[in-house]
């Protein structure tokens, strides 16, 4: 458990990601918050993102956005498919017309800034524990619980390592008895 933002942040089930994103009044944060859930990448990556990594023309959201490598800590480029639900966040989120995708007073909006304000409302909410990489351990973990093999969610998150991807994923006291069980 995160404290005192140290340790692991604690990860958000689909439940709880759903009341989040309802609390976030901030459009820029609001959908940050999706794009890190829908996509499992990290916040500085969102953060980064260009208006035409998401939208063509006329801002109408791409079928895959492009998650280009220089935002991303493996430097590797990575093209996500836009899920239906994302698609509706970034229907209802007033683009800028070019540049990035959420303009900050020095390029783009600072990870602070929007940390900050993520913190404020898990605060609110009284969930301790969690932080911005909540929502990339619980989309992955809920991917996991969901019945999608590890590789299918290695393919999707971009991580090299499988290794690296497990850390992510949660499995909790009562998965481990129901496969013990199972012997």
């Amino acid at each position: 458990m995160k404290i005192n933002r140290c340790g692991q942040a604690e990860a958000l089930t689909k439940e709880m990601f759903q009341k989040v994103l309802g609390e976030i009044k901030n459009d820029s944060h609001r959908l940050i918050f999706a794009l890190c859930w829908y996509t499992t990448e990290r916040p500085s990556a969102i953060l980064q993102l260009q208006v035409s990594d998401v939208y063509g023309s006329a801002r109408v959201p791409l079928e895959k956005m492009v998650i280009a490598a220089r935002t991303r800590k493996d430097k590797k480029t990575r093209e996500v498919p836009i899920a239906t639900a994302l698609r509706q966040e970034l229907k209802a989120y007033s683009a800028p017309s070019e540049g990035y995708l959420f303009p900050g007073r020095a390029g783009h909006l600072t990870f602070s800034a929007y940390d900050k304000g993520l913190r404020r409302v898990f605060e609110k909410l009284g969930l301790r524990g969690f932080s911005t990489y909540s929502t990339r351990r619980g989309s992955l973990t809920t991917l996991s619980r969901s019945g999608a093999g590890i590789r299918q969610i290695q393919a999707l998150s971009g991580h090299a390592s499988l290794g690296n991807l497990q850390r992510y994923i949660e499995v909790s006291d009562s998965e481990v008895a129901a496969i013990a069980a199972m012997l």
